[in-house]
């Protein structure tokens, strides 16, 4: 998560993404792809902070000392001269360094173009991409779990659940979705093309077929709804916690207030994080404001601060459930747990999330690469620290295996009823619906 410095907290902080990234070394397994990607999720930002590095080694700091001999001796006598590439050292030591922190999928070293993309993204600019959403790779099947709305990928016809088994004839079968990565984004230029190998399961039998998509500039969505149109419930997605999520929640709770709806259930699965202010911002939408309503606990090394819930949320009394899952992570982690524990009216449903616990602080080097650093340790309310554990739901349900979340991105917009939910089988939200029935007063839906 990272920290906007509005909040003027001391070196602290998302998520995308805060920014956190899916990896393979990383917990999360979900990718947007704009390019491919619209990070699913990223894990800790806040605010760009400069650095400046002091130019020499401290006389007793043996370790310094090694590495710098270590880097001059290789510069210097390695046979192979042309071998030499001492950026990829310097990239690779620090990496090195940063691994050794086992902080995964959070503090981590970007690239200029790595950063600039990222925080890019953060700010909701637009992307060169087909506009889709996936999930899986490595030992499981590559699946679109979403489809970004007037997409190359919507337009071609691809849906949520589909199968990518080939990019350009090479197949992916055991490649992890960061080895996928650059075969789908390939230039990134707007107007090149991309063919992909598409198995569509819910066919019989599935057949796999060939489909070129010319990539396209898009706006990624930050927050999608629509009502469940026999039981009058909204279903809220917030995709990140970018620089306008908590103005696009609004806008989406304004509308589903509009319909009188009975509930909010506010999908955050697959949410990596971002802005730490939008935490708290997204926070006091659902939860009011007074003594004791915290939305966390921010730790330095040498401080605490304790950031409480705003006035003036749209839907602080509204019958709420929260959908979270392994890939919810930082902004999103913070925002599930406060409200439970503020609101012990609202119920949370899923699985375990990814367990992130570190506030991050960009550090720009001497390059223009930047280290993003865990400077700080965020809290719930109630001081529990999450970190390399996770948020525990109140209600542990989890998608049975091959099912696909439906999520406002997957929907038919106010089409949408509770048959189409149950047809795609996604025990998570069935759970929520049935929660938010008994609590307003409905038949509970099985």
């Amino acid at each position: 998560m990272l920290q906007d410095p509005q909040l003027g907290a001391p070196t602290l902080p998302l998520p995308p993404q805060d920014g956190v990234r899916p990896n393979e070394r990383g917990i999360a397994q979900i990718v947007v792809t704009s390019l491919l990607v619209v990070l699913a999720f990223g894990a800790g930002w806040f605010g760009n902070a400069f650095v400046n590095q002091a130019n020499y080694i401290p006389a007793n700091d043996v370790n310094q000392h090694i590495i710098n001999q270590a880097y001059t001796e290789i510069n210097k006598n390695y046979v192979f001269a042309s071998a030499v590439d001492k950026q990829k050292m310097a990239y690779a030591a620090i990496n090195a360094m940063v691994d050794t922190l086992n902080d995964s999928g959070h503090s981590r070293f970007e690239t200029p173009e790595e950063y600039k993309n990222e925080a890019g993204q953060l700010n909701n600019d637009k992307i060169i991409g087909i506009g889709v959403y996936l999930g899986g790779g490595g030992d499981k099947p590559l699946t679109i779990t979403a489809i970004m709305p007037d997409s190359p990928a919507a337009k071609a016809g691809l849906k949520a659940g589909d199968q990518i088994t080939a990019v350009n004839g090479t197949a992916l079968k055991g490649l992890t979705i960061e080895q996928i990565r650059p075969l789908i984004k390939g230039d990134g230029k707007e107007g090149s093309s991309v063919t992909l190998t598409i198995l569509r399961p819910s066919e019989t039998p599935p057949t796999p077929r060939d489909v070129t998509l010319v990539r396209a500039q898009i706006t990624p969505p930050t927050a999608v709804g629509y009502t469940i149109s026999d039981l009058n419930i909204a279903h809220i997605q917030l995709l990140d916690f970018s620089a306008n999520a908590d103005d696009e929640l609004k806008k989406a709770i304004r509308d589903a207030q509009q319909k009188h709806v009975k509930g909010i259930i506010l999908d955050l699965r697959g949410n990596g994080g971002g802005y730490l202010d939008q935490a708290v911002n997204v926070t006091s939408e659902f939860v009011p404001a007074g003594t004791g309503k915290n939305v966390m606990i921010l730790k330095t090394r040498a401080t605490s601060e304790t950031l409480k819930v705003k006035s003036g949320g749209l839907a602080t009394t509204t019958p709420l459930v929260i959908l979270v899952d392994n890939n919810t992570a930082s902004a999103a982690e913070i925002t599930a747990g406060a409200i439970a524990i503020d609101r012990p009216d609202a119920q949370t449903v899923g699985v375990t999330t990814y367990g992130t616990g570190t506030v991050l602080e960009p550090k720009t080097l001497a390059d223009g690469s930047t280290l993003i650093l865990g400077t700080g340790e965020w809290r719930l309310p109630n001081d529990t620290s999450i970190y390399h554990v996770g948020y525990q739901p109140q209600n542990v349900v989890a998608l049975p295996k091959d099912v696909v979340a439906f999520t406002p991105l997957s929907a038919n917009g106010d089409l949408t009823t509770s048959s189409d939910i149950k047809a795609a089988n996604d025990t998570q939200l069935l759970k929520a619906i049935a929660l938010m029935q008994a609590k307003t007063g409905g038949a509970a839906t099985p």
